[in-house]
């Protein structure tokens, strides 16, 4: 999975991925921490950032 994949994930439907995070930790710092209940056989997870009322920005974390 890379920067600007789309993604159908259970919870938000299809979403953009904007960053991609090589652990859960990392993704955690910056605030991506709002589940997606998306996982791949790759193994990749889909955490979303709220930005403002309504909005949210999405990343990719591999999952170990």
């Amino acid at each position: 999975m890379k920067k600007g994949d789309f993604v159908r994930t259970p919870r938000f439907c299809k979403v953009k991925i904007q960053k991609v995070f090589r652990s859960q930790q990392n993704a955690f710092k910056p605030g991506y921490t709002v589940s997606t209940d998306y996982k791949d056989y790759l193994g990749y997870q889909v955490y979303g950032k709220h930005t403002g009322p309504k909005l949210m920005i999405f990343a990719a974390v591999k999952a170990l």
